[in-house]
């Protein structure tokens, strides 16, 4: 019965990281901006990682241990499935950092993506190396390995979720909408809490076997919590693409002759309330991000709204 109901708390973080999944998926496809993406695939890798690195190594030790399998060997297998899922989970947090820097219209530094993704590499190939020197040459022991390897993932999680946020601080500061910096600095606070309530479990998971069912049932099913937030927030600011009216054009032109809006300014108008970011712009119309944010600012003095939102249902 005990096996029964551990086999059950691991499938239940499964089921609510899928869902997860699902409405990130809704959310991309609602949204056509480059964040909403972003995070789906952070998802995803975070998925993928989650059910094939922890779940399925539990899951693992829990059949070899009943088949009576020597200890050394469940340990191995263990290893070797939370090694294979080391890419996924490097993805899944630079996609996650990613969508963060594109919320605020921003892409990743190359430097930051070139270290970022050496760090993780130097750190795959020495746990490999450091891997096949215990369980081919019984060199080391597994006990310390595991601990070590438990508090650099402790390390890893704790730099990404704490600079995402400190990150969010910065950025959401020159934004004047206040109900809109709200949002987004509360978004940023789930994930500060989706760290400490993650990292805890792990790190009591050598007291009682039960933090790792807590652990991964955080690790899996918090990310609901921000997704259904988010969707609030993006249904007050921004404007879903597929709801542009069929008479959009010729609203659009009223719209520019009575707010004396240039062609310049009408394209990215328009752009604008296809839901477009201030990069995608950019690139769309081969112009410079800073020249979007002069267009952008000039639009909202002269029409007097304060956000996109406002700007798309003047149109409508």
């Amino acid at each position: 019965m005990a096996e029964s109901w551990r086999l059950i708390l691991l499938l239940i973080p499964l089921v609510a990281g899928g869902i997860s999944i699902f409405f990130s998926f809704r959310l991309m496809k609602r949204y056509r901006i480059s964040f909403t993406s972003s995070f789906f695939y952070y998802m995803v890798f975070l998925y993928i990682f989650g059910t094939y690195s922890l779940a399925g190594a539990g899951i693992l030790e829990q059949l070899l241990t009943r088949m009576e399998i020597d200890l050394k060997v469940i340990h191995s297998a263990r290893l070797y499935a939370i090694f294979l899922g080391i890419p996924f989970l490097a993805l899944a947090k630079f996609m996650f950092l990613r969508s963060i820097t594109e919320f605020f219209q921003k892409k990743p530094a190359t430097t930051f993506t070139i270290f970022y993704f050496l760090i993780l590499t130097a750190v795959f190939v020495l746990f490999g190396v450091y891997m096949i020197r215990l369980t081919y040459f019984d060199l080391g022991e597994y006990r310390g390995f595991i601990l070590l390897q438990r508090w650099v993932f402790i390390g890893f999680i704790w730099a990404i979720y704490l600079s995402a946020y400190l990150y969010i601080l910065f950025f959401s500061a020159v934004i004047s909408d206040l109900p809109a910096k709200k949002h987004i600095r509360v978004f940023g606070a789930w994930y500060l809490a989706f760290m400490v309530l993650t990292l805890t479990p792990l790190a009591l998971t050598g007291y009682h076997a039960i933090f790792k069912q807590v652990f991964l049932l955080v690790f899996l099913s918090w990310h609901l919590i921000p997704i259904l937030f988010l969707n609030v927030y993006l249904n007050k600011y921004q404007e879903p693409e597929s709801m542009l009216p069929d008479d959009f054009e010729t609203s659009l032109l009223a719209f520019a002759e009575e707010h004396d809006i240039s062609k310049r300014e009408c394209e990215v108008v328009r752009l604008i309330c296809r839901g477009l970011s201030n990069q995608e712009i950019s690139e769309t119309l081969f112009i410079s991000l800073q020249t979007v944010k002069d267009h952008t600012h000039r639009i909202f003095v002269k029409t007097g709204v304060r956000n996109r939102v406002q700007l798309s249902n003047m149109i409508r």
